[in-house]
């Protein structure tokens, strides 16, 4: 069976009859029945709710509006919990490990075939009617020392890192040394402030880099900032940590805080201070108009990083939020496409070798008051080859329906991978359509947007219906940003143009260059 996203997948009976565990490593690879059962467990007293808010880092916003959008379609909510989630690539081991912590483990039962035996151990055993116990796990008996001896949890949030760190390897990923792993105990060594310690940090060396170079803010003054981190603040919440509104210093900032109240082991601590660390180093070399700029940082407790404020929010929101937001007229759309693309270009052109952000999405395009648009969120970025020859990664990462074909089935990066990202956003520009949808015959805009052109469709049939036409110019901007987008999401990446190329292109269309 095919996946929508063109990955092979096994079926049911395959994994029954002993399929390599390596077949089944992500959420969206769950035989479609069992997936089905999962969901049914997990509507039960809305238990996937409590999963999506507790442990997925959702919203109730975002919860109900699932919740209502799922009632006018006959869907189940929890099975588009699990499919959203997945889009983000998390791994049937991950989804084991945040329904332990809600204690789902007649849930957990459904997909331990697809997750190594040493975490089984998370199903804790249940009471016998004879008032022993006895494993709730039917795949093999356990001694007490195993019971006792919880395996090293994976980190929720993986991110690039996180294959070479579950695999206890300390080697180089894609060209990049991997820090070595936390000696254990290092947070019981220095409780009060485990993070920002030289003593014992694995990054002592980037610690003392970067002092000189970006503005440490201490944590205190980012709590009194946030009004000790107040929800009525919260900006966003990702996948590494939330962000909040702070005022400091007699102006607005945003101050993205890594959680790591859920953190469970070294391990994944140092793979979230890692993607701190990744976000100010590429941030602190990349000044452009374009780019969200870097504020300062903390490691007192908790990494902190403290960016402008971006008042305009993200394009994710000025497109496609449920609250009336201001309109965005089609030279918005251009200016937007146009300033996010020079962005790009900088990025990957900047230096001897590229920048490939990896993470290109409505959501990590900010606007200002003025709504130019800055790129943000920099944690998964990434230091290209020479002549941006592609290199294979260990890890998939990135936002599902943004990620190119290459990326998907061969982990192949380069350039290209954010070009297909931007083309997939410059869909979602033109037409005010969500870059996935099942409701559609063509779930993918990707998809819809090839149709439209081999079927010769006018531009008026695909263009967002929410803002009015008030000229002609309004048609050649939309008809510019779709066939940009059509230009980069080519299956092939060498027939996809490079960010300069596609500056060019956009440009054109306000008469400038």
């Amino acid at each position: 069976m095919t996946t929508p996203y063109g990955r092979q997948t096994m079926g049911e009976s395959a994994a029954e009859n002993g399929a390599n565990l390596s077949n089944f490593n992500y959420i969206y690879d769950i035989p479609r029945m069992e997936k089905k059962r999962l969901a049914a467990l997990l509507e039960i007293n809305d238990k996937w709710y409590e999963l999506g808010l507790k442990q997925m880092g959702y919203s109730s916003a975002d919860l109900d509006g699932t919740q209502r959008c799922c009632q006018r379609n006959n869907r189940s909510p929890a099975e588009d919990l699990l499919d959203k989630w997945g889009n983000y690539n998390h791994t049937i081991t991950e989804l084991f490990v945040v329904l332990s912590r809600e204690k789902l483990y007649s849930c957990m039962e459904i997909i331990k075939r697809y997750v190594h035996p040493r975490y089984h151990v998370l199903i804790k055993q249940q009471p016998r009617g004879d008032g022993r116990l006895s494993p709730a796990n039917e795949m093999g008996t356990f001694s007490g020392a195993d019971v006792k001896t919880e395996p090293k949890l994976p980190n929720v949030h993986c991110g690039p890192e996180a294959k070479e760190v579950n695999d206890g390897a300390n080697k180089k990923a894609n060209g990049n040394p991997v820090a070595p792993k936390a000696p254990h105990g290092m947070a019981a060594k220095n409780e009060s402030n485990p993070l920002n310690s030289k003593e014992n940090s694995p990054f002592a060396n980037e610690l003392a880099d970067l002092s000189s170079l970006i503005p440490k803010i201490s944590y205190d003054e980012l709590t009194a900032a946030t009004e000790n981190w107040s929800e009525r603040n919260i900006l966003g919440k990702g996948g590494f940590g939330t962000v909040y509104r702070g005022f400091f210093k007699h102006t607005y900032m945003a101050i993205k805080k890594i959680d790591c109240s859920k953190v469970k082991t070294s391990e994944a601590e140092r793979i979230q201070l890692q993607q701190s660390f990744n976000e100010l180093r590429f941030l602190n070399s990349c000044r452009h108009d374009n780019i969200v700029p870097l504020f300062g940082y903390s490691l007192d407790k908790e990494p902190c990083l403290v960016y402008q404020f971006m008042q305009g929010g993200s394009l994710d929101k000025s497109l496609f939020a449920r609250r009336p937001a201001p309109t965005l007229t089609w030279k918005d759309r251009m200016n937007i496409a146009l300033g996010t693309a020079k962005g790009l270009q900088y990025l990957h052109t900047f230096a001897e070798k590229p920048f490939i952000h990896g993470d290109i999405k409505p959501g990590n395009i900010l606007l200002n008051e003025y709504k130019q648009p800055r790129i943000g969120d920099f944690g998964l970025t990434r230091e290209g080859a020479l002549q941006d020859s592609a290199i294979v990664v260990t890890y998939l990462y990135g936002t599902r329906p943004y990620i190119p074909p290459e990326f998907l089935r061969h982990r192949e990066l380069t350039t290209k991978v954010d070009t297909y990202s931007f083309g997939v956003v410059l869909c979602e520009i033109g037409t005010g359509l969500r870059a996935w949808d099942e409701r559609r015959t063509d779930k993918h805009l990707k998809e819809y947007i090839t149709r439209a052109v081999q079927e010769n469709m006018d531009v008026t049939q695909l263009m967002d219906k929410s803002i009015p036409i008030d000229s002609a110019t309004d048609n050649l901007f939309c008809l510019q940003i779709l066939r940009v987008g059509h230009l980069c999401t080519n299956d092939d990446p060498r027939q996809r143009p490079d960010m300069v190329t596609v500056m060019l292109h956009l440009s054109s269309a306000l008469g400038r260059v």
